[in-house]
């Protein structure tokens, strides 16, 4: 059962109903329920052909929004749809949750209501990218913890590395270190320290990262505190962007043989894009809480909320929860 948290994206409860229509149709085992105000959802829902045996409702009153203080929202807005969310995930009502909410307040409410694997710090924030040599980095942190002491990175590390290893099956996921410089001396002094930590534990350590190599696959599992992450992310974002509306624009004034181009590599172009969209990734996952819980973009579209929900329903399936407890007990 993976609960989706129907309030919070940019474009309304319908998006995130959508998804959890499509996330359905895609697998069959997957229930959802679905979280918020109950006439919008209902309205959402109206016309729609879905088996009503594997889709619940729970109603929620006023929603968490972004110009909502973090803390005090989940303090005082105990009926919204993030708040009751996590309480039912947190008395196993639910199996994982799906939210496009504000990212402060999701992270207070997983350590506070879902509460924490034991023995970990603080949750990371888990965003996959899709890399140029089709495979996949998983970036922690991606932006819920901006300060990080060194011990916080290395245990970002190893929840990294057990993600990598049963949701992409790589056996021995590589671990790199976002840095100023490749070189061991370059970076702060939380980074010199994270350094020596993972140097010295059991993860297959590749040293530093510099971030125009964060699309590239040098690493399987990219380490770095929210905020370097957040931004590295969001440039590359903007990066892509940026180089298709270039693309276009050269098309558009190159004439009828830049056209005929196009045409010719329309395919090819559409290829590009999904493998760098966000939404075919999903959303990121709060590594290091005691159960499943996705953060998906606040932008997130249909696609994005039905491969959210599916990595969630994956994440569950997998005891991915499970097996961070287990490699943090094994930390050297």
């Amino acid at each position: 059962m993976v609960l989706v948290d129907c309030h919070g994206a940019d474009a309304g409860v319908g998006v995130a109903v959508e998804g959890a229509l499509l996330a359905l149709n895609e697998r069959d085992s997957l229930k959802v329920t679905l979280c918020g105000k109950k006439d919008e959802i209902e309205r959402c829902l109206e016309g729609k052909t879905f088996d009503k045996e594997r889709v619940t409702l729970i109603e929620a009153g006023e929603p968490i929004t972004n110009d909502d203080s973090p803390a005090l929202a989940i303090r005082r807005k105990k009926d919204s749809s993030m708040v009751l969310g996590l309480r039912a995930l947190a008395d196993g009502k639910a199996d994982a949750m799906v939210s496009a909410g504000n990212t402060g307040s999701l992270l207070v409410g997983t350590q506070v209501i879902v509460k924490l694997i034991p023995g970990v710090t603080r949750a990371t924030l888990a965003s996959v990218v899709s890399t140029v040599n089709d495979r996949h980095t998983i970036i922690v942190d991606s932006g819920a913890n901006v300060d990080c002491r060194p011990e916080m990175l290395e245990e970002f590390a190893i929840m990294g590395d057990v993600y990598m290893r049963n949701v992409f099956g790589i056996q021995r996921p590589t671990v790199g270190l976002l840095s100023n410089g490749a070189e061991e001396e370059k970076g702060n002094a939380a980074v010199k320290e994270a350094h020596a930590l993972l140097k010295n534990g059991n993860l297959n350590f590749t040293g530093n990262v510099e971030a125009r190599d964060v699309l590239t696959g040098v690493a399987d599992v990219l380490v770095t505190d929210g905020f370097a992450g957040n931004v590295a992310i969001k440039a590359c974002e903007g990066m892509g962007k940026a180089m298709f509306s270039l693309i276009k624009d050269g098309i558009m004034q190159g004439g009828i043989k830049a056209k005929i181009g196009y045409m010719l590599l329309k395919s090819v172009f559409k290829g590009v894009k999904k493998r760098v969209s966000a939404d075919e990734v999903g959303g990121g996952i709060f590594l290091g809480a005691n159960k499943i819980v996705v953060k998906t973009h606040g932008s997130s579209s249909a696609v994005s909320f039905e491969k959210s929900i599916l990595n969630a329903d994956t994440l569950a399936t997998k005891n991915v929860v499970g097996q961070i407890a287990e490699g943090l007990k094994n930390r050297a």
